[in-house]
């Protein structure tokens, strides 16, 4: 922009009466981010009590789009320039210094106080946490049917500074770029310009995400591209920013705080978020943002109120971790006396982050004297806890692999008490547990979700389409089998390549995550749409077509983790009897078509934690980890609709259960390697039982 231009933007901008900008400081603001950090805090400490606290972030973001928003627009105004290097700048002072030693710090508690199988996953979000790509990483993850049982990490919470972070990186860029189309257009309101592209900002972010939400709620939640319109209405709002009359003002503050608090108690986690939803709290933000300073939101300008406001960020930066850690330190899930511990602790080290971090590399010379120091900062920050990440993950790895290696040593040795054959009476082995080292340790277990032949073999929840996998012989020169179902069918492909290279078969492997083979359709009430049902639909017809057109296949296995579901039939009945029916029709039409079928029952359920943990956990003691028999062994609807079928069921709870418990440490070998699939080395194991069984 060149001066005389800059200069005329600023000349009509100083003549346009009616947008009154916003004031450097405003208590009435500070108090708001109180209330946003309130409900985001209280709703991660209680989700239940307040199911929709998470929208406080979103509270979050208008504030800073109308907040950096009128900033820039004031320094065109008045300046007739707008320096972006300078406006970075302000951001790392304010906000790296503090983000970084949290992350530094989590990092080192999560070493000392949490069990290996969470270092892994922690290393990397730490990472992406000082990248600010968290949010990305996560919305991958979210997707991510192998992923899903993740545990939320340290630098979790981090998602939503990394779409600030890269709001804070393009906006200026975007509202350079639009004063650049006003000069081509010849129009010299700046004012006029920015709003006008904001709007199309806003339309176009608010459609999508609507779309988006519909579409993968998980991804939506976490991608910037479904919350920039959000920044965007704060933005629209510092630019038509108007005095109305008292009365008015007092309404819109009422409007605004009842959409606000309101969306945080009657929204949940099942709600349909962002998308339009996200309008309640968008808007009533932006009421409270019009409305300025009145009686009705007096209490927003008091000094507990600001003081909170003051220190927000800090609060939200350290109050997560400790909701991470504290319960490593007691071995036990938070009590309400520990959850107002970390609330009185988080204010604690909230004002000693904003008294002795923040305020004074924000303002000291140290970084506030030029620019570039402030970039070397983030740049040395970064490059230090990235770096330690990076060398944390690879001493993971080469661990691993180590353990791996030495695994595979064991699994070869013939020694009949590792695994399943502990339960054996007749080998005599001892404790169910085993009494030595575990054959693979808890992190090497928890990781095996990311094996290269599992995700080969097992279709994603989006996708329809039969995937290439052959595993056994794949020479068949003794006849070829299928093993098809969902995740649980694909935490049995170690045991089928080992069965098939057995007995000579070639194995081809048809498994989708959540998808049971069933002519019934698969009903979990936290979806949103239908895409993955008629997705997992889809899915088992090809599967169908496969199994009943290739003349080499002699032999199904089928196994489901038949109590996920609710079900629905072609014929309009509901629950477990329609899921029956759609298992017996299915294996019928398989045996008419002269293909034996034989039904794996399927795994006893686990305490619902992540086992590999709860065995890092409790390393002297492996029966916290076991689960009482009547508790653990469930009805199959597979199992039932086999004897319907009159299909064969190889039942292996003996190799899991005795008498009275169902273990998750059974000779040495971890059973499951998350909540409820198979680990590779038990699943491996259980190969010449399968064999036996099978006659």
């Amino acid at each position: 922009m060149s001066t005389s231009d800059a200069t005329t933007v600023a000349t009509r901008a100083q003549r346009h009466q009616k947008p009154r900008p916003a004031s450097d400081f405003r208590p009435d603001i500070q108090g708001l981010r109180a209330i946003a950090v309130g409900l985001v805090v209280l709703y991660h400490l209680w989700p239940k009590r307040l199911s929709g606290g998470y929208v406080g972030v979103d509270v979050f973001f208008v504030i800073s789009g109308f907040l950096i928003t009128s900033h820039i627009h004031r320094e065109v105004a008045s300046t007739a320039h707008l320096k972006v290097t300078r406006f970075w700048a302000r951001r790392i002072r304010r906000l790296l210094p503090a983000s970084l030693l949290v992350l530094i710090l989590s990092g080192l508690g999560v070493l000392l106080l949490t069990p290996s199988t969470t270092w892994s996953q922690s290393a990397h979000e730490i990472g992406a946490s000082a990248l600010y790509v968290q949010n990305w990483q996560l919305a991958t993850s979210a997707v991510d049917y192998m992923a899903l049982d993740n545990v939320p990490t340290v630098a979790q919470h981090f998602w939503s500074l990394s779409v600030e972070e890269q709001f804070y990186a393009v906006w200026p860029l975007l509202i350079l770029g639009l004063l650049a189309v006003m000069r081509l257009r010849g129009h010299r309101d700046a004012r006029k310009a920015i709003l006008a592209g904001l709007s199309v900002i806003f339309v176009a972010s608010l459609t999508w995400s609507v779309v988006s939400t519909s579409q993968s709620q998980p991804f939506a939640y976490m991608s910037t591209l479904t919350r920039v319109w959000e920044f965007a209405a704060g933005g629209i709002a510092a630019l038509v920013l108007f005095r109305l009359r008292s009365r008015a003002n007092e309404v819109l503050t009422a409007l605004g705080l009842v959409s606000v608090v309101a969306s945080g108690f009657l929204l949940t986690e099942s709600s349909l978020f962002p998308g339009w939803v996200a309008l309640f709290p968008v808007l009533g933000t932006v009421a409270l943002l019009l409305a300025g300073p009145t009686t009705v939101g007096r209490f927003l300008t008091t000094r507990p109120m600001t003081f909170v406001g003051d220190i927000s960020y800090s609060v939200y930066l350290v109050h997560w971790p400790l909701i991470v850690l504290v319960p490593h330190v007691t071995g036990h899930a938070l009590s309400w006396v520990e959850k107002l511990g970390i609330l009185a602790v988080t204010g604690v080290l909230a004002w000693l982050s904003k008294t002795y971090v923040e305020d004074p590399l924000r303002t000291r010379p140290l970084l506030a004297k030029a620019p570039r120091r402030a970039f070397v900062f983030a740049v040395v920050g970064m490059a230090v806890v990235v770096g330690s990440t990076a060398t944390w993950s690879t001493a993971l790895e080469r661990r691993e692999a180590s353990a791996r290696q030495d695994a595979a040593d064991r699994l070869t040795g013939g020694d009949r008490c590792i695994g399943p054959g502990a339960l054996v009476a007749a080998n005599d082995c001892g404790p169910v547990a085993g009494d030595g080292p575990l054959v693979a340790p808890p992190e090497v277990v928890i990781v095996q979700n990311e094996e290269p032949l599992l995700r080969k073999c097992q279709q994603s929840l989006g996708g329809a389409g039969l995937l290439d996998c052959v595993v056994g012989d794949p020479s068949g020169r003794n006849g070829t089998i299928a093993l098809v179902g969902d995740s649980h069918a694909g935490a049995f492909v170690p045991m089928v390549d080992e069965l098939g290279k057995r007995r000579g078969w070639k194995v081809v492997v048809h498994t989708k995550g959540s998808c049971p083979s069933n002519d019934a359709a698969r009903v979990l009430p936290t979806e949103t749409s239908g895409e993955r049902q008629a997705s997992c639909t889809a899915y088992n017809e090809a599967v169908d077509k496969v199994v009943l057109g290739d003349p080499s296949i002699s032999l199904v296995l089928a196994t489901s983790y038949t109590r996920a579901y609710d079900w629905l039939g072609a014929d309009g009945a509901k629950g477990a009897a329609a899921g029956e029916a759609g298992f017996a029709s299915r294996f019928s039409r398989w045996t008419k078509a002269g293909k034996d079928v034989a039904v794996i029952a399927d795994v006893p359920a686990t305490a619902g934690g992540v086992v590999p943990t709860c065995i890092a956990a409790n390393p002297d003691d492996p029966q916290k980890c076991a689960v009482p028999r009547g508790r653990a062994v469930v009805p199959d609807l597979a199992v039932a609709a086999a004897k319907a079928a009159s299909v064969p069921v190889i039942d292996l709870t003996d190799l899991f259960c005795d008498a009275t418990s169902c273990f998750s440490r059974v000779g040495d070998v971890i059973v499951y390697k998350d909540r409820s699939h198979l680990s590779t080395e038990y699943s491996k194991l259980l190969a010449p039982f399968v064999d036996q069984r099978l006659g």
